[in-house]
């Protein structure tokens, strides 16, 4: 394999330390914010209200193919989610096998007071951004996110 020139491994290099200091960030983000929420909240649960909130209505699988988790994994933590009364399980009228997903009030009120703390951080942090390089910025950071889905498409074939 050849090398890259130099340059370019100077840039390579900057953007994996960009992803890592993006990803300890969101993580002690994640972690800070669940540890200010009720219900003894896990990054994990975390990911399932907000994942439920954005479909409004899904099934067990979505959670687990979404979060790549096991059936058995994502239902113990569905059926803590369920105690805590944040979410809320249906069987299809139509169809008794199929049981829908979707938030409780309670739930939503949850998600929702989480999406505007994360609002509230990103807002401070593309502040230091003008108009034009904030568009610039998510026109680049789009591009780059659909070069990563159509790759992981060809690795998932």
């Amino acid at each position: 394999m050849s090398e890259y020139p130099k340059e370019i491994k100077e840039q390579l290099e900057h953007m994996d330390r960009m992803k890592d200091t993006f990803f300890r960030h969101k993580k002690k983000l994640v972690e800070e914010l669940c540890s200010k929420l009720p219900y003894n909240i896990t990054p994990t649960k975390y990911y399932m209200l907000k994942f439920i909130y954005e479909k409004e209505k899904c099934m067990v699988v979505d959670v687990s193919k979404k979060l790549e988790l096991s059936s058995g994994a994502t239902t113990i933590t569905l059926n803590q989610l369920e105690e805590y009364n944040l979410i809320e399980r249906r069987r299809d009228s139509r169809d008794r096998r199929i049981v829908w997903l979707t938030l409780s009030e309670q739930g939503k009120e949850l998600v929702h007071n989480a999406l505007k703390k994360r609002d509230e951080f990103w807002g401070k942090m593309l502040a230091v951004l003008t108009e034009d390089e904030t568009k610039e910025y998510f026109r680049i950071l789009e591009k780059i996110e659909n070069g990563i889905e159509r790759n992981l498409d060809g690795i998932k074939r």
